[in-house]
């Protein structure tokens, strides 16, 4: 199996890029399966711990060694998980989000992308796309984010890095 992260502040640009190689995988008859990291969080606070890297190290582990994967499914609106969802093991597989160049996955992603924008315009972005009520969480959400980039050296271990347009 093929690893490929793509890793960046919110609002980057991440799941648009995700998206763009998924389906040009696709199209040229890869089996291909994006996993989001939004569904992988137990919410705001447990986004960035150690729940979330024991998820992706059982996602991969299930991938090297199962012909299935079960994907964790957060309902951020019921605040809980629901039942994975279950998919084939793909010959590529993407995982978007923040945190998913995480060490938990570094060593075994054979591709890892770091996108970036700046704040300002990730925040913009965010709130444009998920509403204005989110506005504190997400401030919150950029500092704790760029502490976890810190910690896990998510961009300087990405094998290329790319500015997001404005």
């Amino acid at each position: 199996m093929y690893l490929i992260t793509i890793d960046g502040p919110a609002g980057s640009g991440k799941t648009t890029l995700a998206s763009l190689i998924h389906d040009l995988l696709a199209s040229e008859g890869e089996n291909v399966l994006t996993i989001h990291m939004d569904d992988l969080y137990p919410g705001w606070d447990g986004a960035f711990t150690e729940h979330v890297s024991k998820s992706l190290t059982s996602i991969l582990e299930q991938a090297r060694t199962l012909n299935e994967i079960q994907i964790p499914q957060y309902d951020w609106i019921s605040g809980r998980f629901m039942e994975p969802l279950s998919c084939p093991t793909p010959s590529t597989l993407i995982i978007e989000g923040v945190g998913s160049g995480q060490k938990a996955t570094q060593g075994s992603a054979d591709l890892k992308l770091w996108i970036e924008a700046p704040s300002d315009i990730a925040l913009a972005r965010v709130l444009e796309r998920d509403g204005e009520a989110i506005r504190e969480e997400m401030v919150h959400w950029q500092f704790r984010e760029v502490e976890h980039f810190r910690s896990e050296n998510t961009e300087s271990a990405a094998d290329y890095r790319i500015k997001s347009a404005p």
